[in-house]
């Protein structure tokens, strides 16, 4: 799997200073205000975030300047149930690592912590919002490989009917499958990437329809996003260089406490 940093193509430059290091999420995130009237679109971006990286960001800062979100909530799982690995780095550690990734985005934040103590649930998450932002439109930013998962989510049907459905794509693209005719590969790419991703959310659709529930979302139009946590702990383990594959701030941080070793 080749891994690449697509935050590159926006130009994206880490701009947070060494003073972001010390534990400040608490401070910084404890609170999220209410919108202004003319703010009416509110999406979750979940996960264990272990650790947060260039491609989530690329998924949040896609969905606000495609759909035009209002605010990006980031919801930092506790103990994810539905992931294979267990979570290496601490929940406070994982929540500091994204505040520091998001810290110069003022339409980025953070759920507090305690919006449920326990942990983070999806419904939870969405009810609390709902009550916060109770004008506002909810959406959910996901992966296309997490959706599938959806049908498995606890009170998945109440989940699913409560927002709608963003979704960015993954593909491993065969050179011997390019169409000749496309003006460029990746034009080929991204046109197959869409169709993909479609497809398995008409699955999941097809899914949620038989538990009486209709699903609805949008594709994210972005490149496939090939990065992923799991490489990056494996890469920290080897004490590889991390390159691009996450913010500056967040190379800082893993290093400084030596997560993933």
């Amino acid at each position: 799997m080749i891994f690449f940093h697509p935050l590159a193509v926006l130009g994206y430059r880490s701009v947070f200073p060494a003073m972001f290091l010390r534990p400040m999420w608490g401070e910084t995130h404890k609170d999220l205000p209410r919108l202004p009237l003319c703010m009416k679109k509110v999406a979750i971006l979940g996960g264990s975030f272990d650790p947060v990286h260039c491609g989530h960001l690329l998924m949040a800062e896609t969905a606000v300047s495609q759909f035009g979100i209002d605010r990006v909530i980031w919801a930092i799982d506790r103990a994810p149930g539905h992931k294979s690995h267990s979570v290496l780095a601490s929940f406070d550690q994982r929540r500091e690592m994204v505040a520091l990734a998001t810290a110069g985005r003022s339409d980025f934040g953070l759920l507090p912590v305690d919006t449920n103590p326990s942990k983070t649930s999806a419904i939870y998450t969405l009810l609390y919002l709902q009550k916060l932002y109770p004008e506002a439109q909810l959406y959910w930013i996901i992966g296309a490989d997490a959706l599938q998962t959806l049908p498995k989510w606890p009170r998945c049907t109440e989940i699913a009917d409560l927002c709608d459905w963003l979704v960015a794509g993954r593909e491993s693209v065969r050179l011997g499958e390019w169409d000749m005719g496309k003006s460029s590969i990746d034009d080929w790419a991204g046109e197959k990437m869409q169709v993909e991703t479609n497809a398995v959310c008409c699955k999941v659709a097809e899914q949620m329809a038989v538990l009486g529930v209709q699903l609805r979302w949008q594709v994210l139009a972005m490149g496939a996003i090939e990065i992923s946590s799991s490489h990056i702990r494996r890469c920290s383990a080897q004490n590889r260089d991390l390159g691009d594959l996450v913010p500056e701030v967040v190379r800082t941080y893993i290093t400084a406490h030596r997560l993933y070793k």
